[in-house]
This record gives structure tokens, sequence and C-alpha cells, in this order.
């Protein structure tokens, strides 16, 4: 839901409240620094919710609305905050590693050799590019240069489906030099 600039009388009304926030965050015993960004957009969500319904203000307090919404935005984060993606384990290189002698992690791990992957790269291109049309070869320096699909096809006179076929093939070549 994406918020929208509130009226003048929102934004009074949103003044007036703003110790809800401050409230809810205490009640939670949740440090203000660390989660006022994440609930205060459920506050206002509630402001806007509250003044432009008034079936909701006849029904139940603004601090209800208020809490519910800053609740949600709470429980929203805590959600996001545990997947697998935000959990994964981290390791220094300068951990220590047990064994029968204990090194650092640094020692065992290979460092990346830049020189051996440009090499290996240009092997590869050249390997590849022996394979390649000269139309398959025009369009993979079209897009290396940064052309979109639609613009190749008008370029080299062709349907979009062409190029996307054309990179199909390149990729399939490409792909059977790397397993080969």
């Amino acid at each position: 839901m994406y918020l929208h600039e509130l009226t003048a009388e929102q934004q009074d009304f949103a003044e007036t409240n703003h110790n809800l926030i401050y409230g809810f965050l205490r009640g939670q015993k949740l440090p203000t620094d660390d989660y006022y960004d994440v609930v205060v957009f459920g506050y206002l969500r509630a402001v806007r919710q509250y003044c432009s319904q008034e079936s909701l203000r006849q029904q139940y307090a603004f601090a209800t609305i208020a809490n519910r919404k800053m609740r949600d935005d709470l429980y929203k984060h805590y959600k996001k905050q545990s997947l697998p993606k935000r959990r994964a384990a981290t390791v220094s290189l300068e951990a220590l590693l047990y064994g029968e002698e204990t090194l650092a992690m640094s020692e065992v791990v290979p460092g990346r050799d830049r020189a051996r992957e440009d090499l290996d790269a240009r092997l590869l291109w050249e390997q590849l590019s022996c394979l390649l049309t000269d139309d398959q070869a025009e369009a993979l320096r079209l897009r290396a240069d940064g052309y979109t699909d639609r613009e190749i096809a008008a370029r080299r006179k062709r349907r979009v489906s062409d190029v996307k076929g054309i990179f199909e093939e390149i990729q399939a070549a490409a792909l059977g030099l790397c397993l080969a």
C-alpha cells in the first residue's frame, strides 16, 4: 500500500496524536531509534483511514486503530527479518579452523587470481567467436554496447523474436563450450 500526502486535517490529527507511536514502542519495550521507522507508516495509514471513514470513528477509538496498524507493521518487520536469507551464517576469513593445527580461513581458501580469470574469459571468448555467425556476432556486439532486443531488432531490420532466438543460439553455443 502506498502512502499519499496527508491532507491538512490529517496532518493536524497526526501531530496531535503523535505520542501514540512512542507509547506503542514503550508498551512493546522496543527502542525508539531502531523501531520508529518500522511502525510510523502503520501509524500514518491509521490516520488516513480514521480521518476518511466516519463509520470507523463511530465504532473505535483512534488509539485502537493506530495500535493495530503499528502492530501489523511490526509483525511484517519481524517476519521479514526471520527469512532465511537474513539469518545466513557468516564466517570471517580470519576465523580459526580447528583440526590438527589451528589455521585462519584466509590461509586455507585461495584468493582470486584475476589474471587467470581474465585469460580464461579471453580464451572462452575466442573459442565462442569462432562458432558465431556474422549475424550472431553483430547482435552480441550490439548487446554489449547496451542495446535492448527491441533496439537490436530495429537496427538489424528483424523481429524481436528473431533476436531472442539469436541470443538463445549464442547461449547454447557458450554453454556447450563451458561443458566441453
